[in-house]
């Protein structure tokens, strides 16, 4: 399992998620470079920890357990 988000820190919606981590994908195919992690982390803008977010998140709604509701609910706010 994606240990780098485990601590759930993040406070971004799920759309602003989305969209922290399509920017973040485009900047790094278009300058060429691995994102640098910051020490501290800053799970609102570390790239890894953007995308440890997004897989849990993703996790939660293809998953049963008592999050899927929640999750699946979120996840159609977006829709």
């Amino acid at each position: 399992m994606n240990t780098i988000a485990t601590f759930r820190k993040c406070t971004l919606t799920n759309e602003e998620l989305l969209k922290a981590v399509d920017k973040g994908t485009d900047k790094m195919y278009q300058d060429g470079k691995i994102p640098s992690r910051c020490i501290p982390a800053r799970p609102n803008e570390d790239y890894d920890l953007l995308v440890g977010e997004l897989i849990l998140r993703f996790e939660e709604i293809i998953k049963p357990g008592p999050n899927r509701v929640k999750a699946l609910a979120e996840a159609d706010s977006l829709i």
